[in-house]
């Protein structure tokens, strides 16, 4: 293509151009890294302040935003037509990544942060986080069964990366 796009009209055309699971994927992910914009955590001196899950940035934190960008980043390149051979399908890796970030979502539920031995409160953020990554993990599943059902992961997998390159080739 000798016209160059924007990054706007190149994500927009990259989302026309995934799978509807793909994109229910694509916005679980996005929730995530949403939801670390949100309040967490209610401080306990005093407790009308909130902090935001970037308020308190740890490895926690740090790997659910890595879990979400390597979702996004892996659909738009998808999308974008480049077919990349992976170990497990497409949706084998989404419905892993809303697993784990679910995961990591209670892990930072159950140890929360604390200040002079006193915890903080929990907020609301948490469980958006919470219900983004159980749809970024059902939408894997939900792709995994619709076009793979029955396949091994090998074969689904080398699939996808046909698949991807033949829509990008067709657009």
């Amino acid at each position: 293509m000798s016209e160059r796009l924007g990054v706007r009209a190149r994500v927009a055309r990259a989302a026309g151009a995934l799978h509807p699971d793909q994109r229910l994927a694509a916005l679980g992910a996005l929730g995530l890294v949403l939801s670390m914009f949100l309040p967490w955590w209610r401080d306990p001196y005093p407790p009308e302040l909130s902090y935001w899950a970037v308020n308190r940035f740890t490895f926690v934190e740090l790997a659910i935003v890595l879990v979400a960008g390597s979702v996004l980043a892996g659909l738009y390149w998808r999308a974008e037509g480049h077919g990349f051979h992976l170990p497990l399908s497409d949706g084998t890796l989404a419905a892993g990544a809303g697993v784990w970030s679910c995961v990591l979502v209670l892990a930072r539920v159950l140890d929360p942060p604390s200040r002079a031995g006193v915890d903080y409160g929990l907020r609301w953020g948490w469980t958006i986080a919470l219900l983004s990554g159980i749809v970024l993990a059902y939408a894997g599943v939900r792709g995994r069964r619709r076009y793979h059902r029955g396949q091994r992961e090998a074969v689904a997998a080398d699939q996808d990366a046909t698949d991807a390159t033949l829509r990008w080739v067709e657009h």
